[in-house]
């Protein structure tokens, strides 16, 4: 009898709806590209007023990871091969663990699963949850509603935190309960 909960039953589908809903959180605007226009002129359409003297044109996951991206790899190859300022440059670097648990989550996916994928998994979706929200606060005003990608991937991250923490807890406990021959 398969005393199992239903999610450890469908872990593998549960992981293809985390992935399909993270690919549409990317679809979906998750910052502004901040242009400066005075109050006294309107901000049209796409962009939004943002506060006083700044209107903001909503910008994709994909483009924000293509921008983080192209910087930094700009970053790369200028400054940090050139003058030995890589790491004055980090914030680039740290924006793209927001994207490794795609990876992991794959890798959970077509290879065997160990318990140090499932662990490795867990802490970047932590770390990604952690960025979001992180980058998230720092938008933080009126339009920031307006963002529902980096508010779908935060809720994904934490979605998946929690199940990934019910599957490692569901499998220490099997491995536990393994009947002795004595």
């Amino acid at each position: 009898m398969n005393d199992s909960p239903w999610f450890v039953a469908y872990k593998n589908k549960l992981r293809w709806l985390i992935l399909l809903l993270l690919i549409i959180s990317l679809v979906g605007p998750w910052m502004f590209d901040r242009i400066s226009v005075p109050a006294e002129y309107t901000c049209d359409l796409p962009n939004v007023r943002l506060n006083n003297d700044l209107c903001g044109l909503p910008l994709s996951g994909f483009r924000f990871f293509g921008l983080v991206v192209g910087s930094f790899f700009h970053m790369l190859m200028l400054f940090g091969l050139t003058t030995g300022t890589f790491i004055n440059h980090s914030r680039e670097l740290l924006v793209g663990l927001l994207i490794l648990p795609f990876f992991t989550t794959i890798l959970l996916l077509r290879t065997k699963e160990t318990r140090r994928l499932r662990i490795i998994n867990l802490v970047l979706w932590v770390l990604a949850f952690l960025l979001s929200l992180t980058d998230y606060i720092s938008q933080m005003n009126e339009q920031v509603i307006r963002l529902w990608g980096l508010w779908l991937y935060i809720l994904v991250a934490l979605g998946a935190i929690i199940f990934e923490l019910f599957i490692i807890k569901r499998k220490a406990q099997s491995r536990m309960t393994i009947p002795s021959l004595i």
